[in-house]
């Protein structure tokens, strides 16, 4: 015959619920995350110790979460109140964990756009090794998020063909004849790129060839006022799906700091963007040639010929309103694609 004594002290797991992630005071290193975890988990702690520290090395991941985990979670000593620990630690640690996948996908974007996409190759390498021998400890869902959000980024990076040089500040070329100019041309990257042809020495006749490929700063490129030159000039402006982007931010009205198409202004003429050519024959005879290949992600380009009076850089949309150009004056001008004359001294840099 059972009794009522019986009934009430035999064990109910109808609303058992499971044992809530605390941090461990016994045992710990630091803020006892990982010790409660494997306490919960049965499993290693030094192998979760390595997790948070290989975690650590990829943007930073494996800090992030550790501090999450030791702001949320309470220690074995506190009082119990496993429904709402649970709720928090869970959007606590959703919350770090996203954030963290966006700082990879974001940094290992940016390494691979600079060129350090092989340094990228090698840490996803490496981390896959760590994971394969850890797999049989780990649950592969803690591999695959890191894995995809620093490999997808990168890939897309590198089959655009994207690359920009890792260069900051002012870059300043002064070529004195056109021997002087390399063969690849000049490149830029975050900086902003000076060409001064001011004092280039160049024979009648003679052809110079420029190439220019930029980043996302401006470049100017200065003639000489007081010597004449055929100008022609080939640009591609938004290379690399950029443009896209930019048109995107537009279209969705986001507040973008940076317009749809980058500015193309040659001889005070603004060109609608994109790609085009645009060329410029003097008025004297026999003038040098100066033929330019522009292409850049996202920077503006200037062109044309600065009085000495005139800071090419601190003044790029100089206009000459007097039509004072005794090269200009009977030039003949022809481009591919309708243009916009720049009004005198907009005030923009």
């Amino acid at each position: 015959m059972v009794t009522m004594e019986a009934v009430s002290a035999a064990p109910s797991h109808a609303g058992a619920l499971p044992q809530p992630l605390r941090r461990a005071h016994a045992g710990r290193w630091l803020g006892g995350v990982c010790r409660g975890m494997a306490d919960r988990w049965s499993t290693p702690v030094a192998q979760l110790r390595a997790l948070f520290v290989v975690a650590t090395l990829f943007a930073g991941l494996g800090l992030l979460a550790y501090a999450a985990c030791w702001l949320v979670l309470p220690t074995d000593a506190d009082d119990d109140s496993p429904s709402l620990l649970r709720g928090v630690a869970s959007v606590a640690l959703l919350v770090a964990a996203l954030a963290g996948l966006a700082t990879i996908a974001a940094v290992t974007a940016t390494a691979t756009l600079f060129g350090f996409g092989w340094a990228i190759a090698v840490a996803l390498a490496a981390f896959l090794l760590g994971a394969l021998l850890l797999l049989p400890t780990i649950s592969p869902a803690w591999v695959l998020p890191p894995l995809i959000a620093a490999a997808l980024p990168a890939v897309v990076v590198a089959a655009s063909g994207v690359r920009v040089l890792p260069q900051a500040g002012l870059l300043t070329e002064r070529p004195a004849d056109v021997a002087a100019i390399p063969a690849d041309g000049y490149r830029a990257g975050l900086g902003d790129l000076f060409v001064d042809l001011r004092q280039l020495r160049a024979a009648p006749g003679a052809t110079i060839p420029l190439k220019l490929q930029t980043g996302f700063g401006r470049t100017v490129v200065a003639l000489p006022r007081d010597r004449c030159f055929d100008v022609e000039v080939r640009y591609a402006a938004g290379v690399g799906g950029w443009e896209s982007v930019r048109s995107l931010a537009e279209s969705v009205r986001l507040r973008s700091p940076v317009r749809a198409l980058p500015l193309v202004v040659l001889f005070g003429e603004q060109q609608p963007g994109g790609s085009g050519s645009w060329s410029r024959e003097a008025a004297r005879p026999r003038a040098p040639t100066l033929r330019i290949d522009y292409s850049t992600v996202g920077g503006d380009l200037w062109v044309r010929d600065y009085p000495p009076g005139v800071g090419p850089l601190a003044d790029p949309w100089w206009f000459d309103d007097r039509g004072g150009d005794p090269c200009a004056r009977a030039a003949r001008r022809s481009a591919t694609t309708e243009r916009r004359r720049v009004p005198a001294r907009r005030g923009r840099r």
